[in-house]
């Protein structure tokens, strides 16, 4: 019988390890991540935002001003109107994907900086650091025209989907979450040799500490993960 890890380190390379086994089959080519999600366009995430009632209700118009304030504190260089256009698209999409709108804000805030115009050493870009690959293959899953896939609140979309995408396929938040900032594929490598860098870990870590902190700043945004999304193939 294998004997069971009883250091903090052990425990979490077991569970790292259990994850990588479960999603294995989705991440065995880099298109692993794409698929089911195809026909979510822009019309489907609306309706499934809205769910069947009124989008200009009160309780979603404070939560999007509620978000466009904490936008506009943190970006106040942008076009104000830029402010509201992220919020809704955050709101929108992660009702779609059936995310915190919190989590997605926690990402952008450790990736970017809330920085439209960040460029990493690799080459992601944009609010959510997306490689160029990536950001078309989102946008072109969703059903969008071709060039649709340019600015911040394109880049927002393409990065809640690519994130709903890796919880679909990693059924552990933190885990998705280090597949989100390293790449699936890598992730999964360093997983099977038994050796995740400590700053992707780390990366997980930071965004749900901001997420936490964000529940307690913006009050009445937030909402949780369903289990459902996080069991793997839901």
């Amino acid at each position: 019988m294998a004997t069971v890890p009883t250091t903090t380190k052990g425990r979490g390379l077991a569970r790292l390890a259990l994850v990588s086994l479960l999603a294995g089959a989705a991440l065995a080519v880099p298109r692993g991540l794409a698929g089911s999600e195809a026909g979510l366009t822009a019309a489907g995430r609306d309706a499934a935002a809205c769910a069947g009632g009124d989008c200009l209700d009160p309780l979603r118009e404070g939560q999007v001003a509620r978000l466009e304030r904490h936008l506009f504190g943190r970006m106040n260089g942008l076009d104000p109107a830029l402010h509201e256009d992220l919020a809704r698209a955050i709101l929108t999409e992660a009702a779609a994907a059936r995310l915190d709108p919190l989590l997605v804000l926690a990402v952008i805030e450790v990736e970017s900086g809330y920085d439209p115009s960040a460029e990493s050493a690799v080459g992601a870009r944009g609010l959510m650091q997306l490689l160029p690959d990536t950001l078309r293959r989102e946008t072109a899953g969703s059903g969008e025209e071709a060039g649709a896939g340019e600015g911040p609140v394109a880049n927002v979309r393409a990065g809640i989907r690519y994130l709903r995408r890796c919880l679909r396929s990693y059924p552990d938040l933190d885990v998705a979450l280090m597949a989100y900032n390293a790449g699936p594929n890598r992730l999964h490598g360093w997983i099977q040799a038994g050796a995740v860098p400590l700053e992707v870990r780390g990366y997980a870590r930071r965004v749900l500490a901001g997420q936490d902190r964000l529940r307690r700043l913006l009050p009445g945004v937030s909402a949780p993960v369903p289990a459902d999304l996080l069991a793997f193939g839901g």
